[in-house]
């Protein structure tokens, strides 16, 4: 993609929405639409497969003091095994889904929140929204003191990447970074 094209796709998108609104090229209401449905299809995958190893388990250990002796009786056990391994996977796979999503909805919905009030998307808002979620997660679960120094550290972490590699994006498009010019200015 030439150019030329480059800049007339980022124009023709930022006359409709502002561009401080714009994070990766989408609109608010499709960057969350698009990180929650990413979020929730991979965390329901990983639950419903350590949900399921772990229904597996305890199936054999529930029944492994009466294990069949007849060739009928190990097809029902695993039959039953299976059927029990997929519950079990369903349930812990929904259950991870939902939390992260719900994280992720709270992150990106702050993220979006802050580009609103400060009229400028970039990372200090990613940090911000971070940090934020962070402490909310924190005040939910009822973390003891040093796993909220954890949580912050983590959730600073994401928005430093995020919200750095949204301002790369940002830049290699041939938009301007506030920060980025401060730097350029300071150094002449």
């Amino acid at each position: 993609m030439s150019n030329n094209t480059q800049n007339s796709i980022i124009t023709s998108t930022s006359t409709t929405t502002p561009s401080y609104k714009l994070r990766a090229s989408l609109t608010p209401t499709e960057r969350i639409t698009t990180v929650l449905y990413f979020t929730g299809a991979w965390t329901l995958i990983l639950g419903s497969y350590e949900g399921g190893k772990k229904a597996g388990l305890q199936y054999l250990a529930e029944n492994a003091h009466k294990l069949p002796k007849t060739k009928g009786g190990w097809y029902f056990y695993h039959k039953r095994k299976n059927y029990r391994i997929f519950i079990g996977g369903m349930k812990s796979g929904v259950r991870l889904a939902m939390k992260t999503s719900l994280v992720c909805l709270t992150f990106t919905g702050l993220e979006a929140m802050l580009d609103e009030v400060r009229k400028e998307n970039d990372f200090l808002n990613s940090c911000g929204a971070g940090l934020t979620t962070a402490l909310i997660v924190s005040g939910i679960y009822r973390f003891p003191r040093q796993s909220i120094k954890y949580a912050c550290m983590i959730g600073l972490g994401v928005g430093i990447i995020t919200g750095g590699l949204q301002d790369a994006v940002r830049f290699y498009q041939g938009q301007n970074i506030w920060y980025w010019d401060l730097i350029k200015k300071n150094r002449v």
